[in-house]
């Protein structure tokens, strides 16, 4: 039996669809009492449970309940009924970067390299808390009101050791790594530098690296590194895209090595690309206690204290967190009621809703085939 999505939850009317993916729909949803948008992902909860998906949906919301930063599509909301999840998410109206590229061809290398700059500021943040994205691409990138990127969609991330060591392999094929690919436990944050490489050529370039269309062929064509980077791609820009897109995780760029690339130091006085993420109040985020009650977990004082973060002496005093414990309540037994939290004012209007508009890339050339 397919049940019906309301078009009203308190203080939420929820409009046109905006989104969609195999077990959620995304709607504008509009709040009535504060005069906001926001990004409404709709959950089904039999969806979930058929496929045994409740603990990654969990283990996603409590990560997206941690990412305070700018760069990080914020969590505002959620409730829920007996059939569906209301997760109330900053509102987007620019769209994916990847629907971006397309429309444009290519970017200039200018203003990938905005973008570009603005992923690894907010990787740098995502990766001091001990988390690794583990599915970047340009479907997983937002483009704010400002046109500023927002990483979205954390339902593969997860929380790593001091080592960044995770096992799964997961991701997309096209952005994933070639150590994820091979099936071998490898180092999460470094996969994700990997990842912002391959993103990064699709920008400048207007398509993947990839020529092989059969799997087994791609991911041989992966885990070898063999690609070509176009002629009219920059030999700088050549340089910094084969320095993140190493086969060798070791001899990757990290996140600050990539920041400091001669790249990133071109056209360095622009006014947009002096721009730096600010951190954010944590104020207008749904505590920790609220997304226990969410999922109708209890939480006591015993568990608050086993969730401690610890620093290896060693370590350098800006160096990732070792995570001991990250304790996930037990379920209380009754139900609970929705909870509601009004969201910050992501966008407000005071007028009609009207879609703003990127201005267009400075260079706007068709794609060259290479």
């Amino acid at each position: 039996m397919i049940q019906e999505i309301p078009n009203y939850i308190h203080p939420y009317e929820l409009r046109g669809v905006i989104g969609d993916g195999a077990f959620s729909v995304v709607r504008l949803a509009f709040n009535v009492e504060e005069q906001t948008y926001a990004a409404c992902k709709i959950v089904s909860r039999q969806k979930l449970l058929l496929h045994n998906l409740e603990a990654r949906f969990e283990n996603e919301i409590r990560i997206l309940q941690q990412m305070h930063h700018p760069g990080v599509v914020g969590l505002y909301d959620m409730q829920k009924d007996e059939n569906f999840y209301f997760i109330f998410e900053e509102f987007c109206p620019n769209g994916e970067l990847f629907q971006y590229i397309v429309t444009r061809g290519r970017l200039s290398e200018v203003e990938a390299q905005i973008f570009t700059r603005q992923i690894l500021e907010t990787l740098k943040f995502v990766h001091s808390l001990g988390i690794c994205h583990r599915d970047l691409k340009p479907e997983n990138i937002l483009l704010d009101a400002n046109g500023c990127i927002k990483i979205s969609d954390f339902g593969l991330s997860r929380f790593v050791s001091i080592t960044g060591i995770v096992e799964t392999p997961c991701g997309s094929p096209c952005y994933a790594s070639p150590e994820c690919l091979s099936g071998q436990p490898y180092d999460g944050r470094k996969s994700d530098m990997w990842s912002t490489g391959v993103i990064t050529y699709a920008m400048v370039t207007g398509q993947l690296p990839w020529t092989k269309r059969n799997h087994v062929q791609l991911f041989d064509q992966i885990k070898s590194g063999d690609y070509i980077i176009p002629s009219y791609v920059g030999n700088i820009c050549q340089n910094f895209l084969t320095s993140l897109m190493m086969v060798d995780p070791q001899k990757r760029l990290s996140i600050d090595e990539a920041l400091a690339h001669p790249w990133m130091k071109m056209n360095s006085n622009s006014a947009a690309n002096t721009k730096t993420y600010q951190k954010i109040s944590s104020s207008h985020f749904p505590s920790l206690k609220i997304v226990d009650k969410f999922f109708n977990r209890e939480i006591s004082d015993t568990d608050f204290k086993n969730m401690q973060f610890e620093r290896s002496g060693s370590m350098a005093p800006d160096a990732i967190p070792n995570i001991v414990k990250f304790v996930i309540p037990k379920r209380k037994s009754e139900p609970v009621r929705n909870i509601k939290r009004s969201p910050i004012q992501p966008i407000v209007r005071k007028g009609p809703f009207v879609m703003k508009k990127i201005p267009p890339p400075i260079l706007n050339t068709p794609v060259v085939t290479v």
